[in-house]
């Protein structure tokens, strides 16, 4: 952490939402640290994350207990899930597709080492249809605004690491 975390600032900027990529540290863990170290982390985050393997359900909360990395235990907000879980029929009570799944992993220990009193909520998502995607982000918006304290959105995103800067520019105005 302390190698991705270089440039950390004192002088933290608020934020609603944040991407961050999940290539692993030696891969983007600079640029994760850029995000992380330039941002105030409040005590409530929800982290989603795309689902790679395909397994558990679509729409996939894991809303209850806590996950052991090598910086400890991180909490899951189970109250914030649980609204969220109203807020949105189509999520999915599910580990399923969290147990084998990088993407969320990978962010949780820089919220941990930046901010030791957090709690979380992890999203993991396949491929769903667009009407789909409006009405996650839509209970999502709500579940946040129903929060009586901040609530900070990670995206874990893939971003590209696996072609240059040519062909990624290329494809990023197709």
């Amino acid at each position: 952490m302390d190698r991705c975390l270089v440039h950390k600032t004192s002088a933290k900027k608020k934020a609603i939402g944040v991407v961050s990529p999940h290539a692993g540290y030696k891969y983007s863990g600079a640029v994760a640290g850029e995000v992380f170290g330039q941002i105030q982390i409040p005590a409530r985050v929800i982290v989603l994350s795309p689902n790679h393997t395909g397994e558990g359900a679509a729409c996939s909360l894991w809303s209850k207990g806590e996950w052991q990395t090598p910086l400890g235990a991180a909490k899951v907000d189970e109250e914030l899930a649980a609204r969220f879980l109203s807020n949105c029929p189509l999520l999915k009570e599910d580990t399923a597709a969290h147990r084998a799944e990088h993407s969320l992993e990978v962010q949780i220990p820089f919220l941990q080492f930046l901010k030791k009193d957090f709690q979380f909520v992890p999203l993991t998502l396949s491929y769903i249809p667009l009407e789909q995607c409006r009405a996650v982000g839509q209970a999502l918006a709500k579940t946040i605004r129903e929060s009586k304290t901040p609530v900070l959105m990670v995206a874990s995103s893939d971003m590209n690491h696996f072609e240059n800067q040519e062909i990624t520019g290329k494809k990023d105005f197709l």
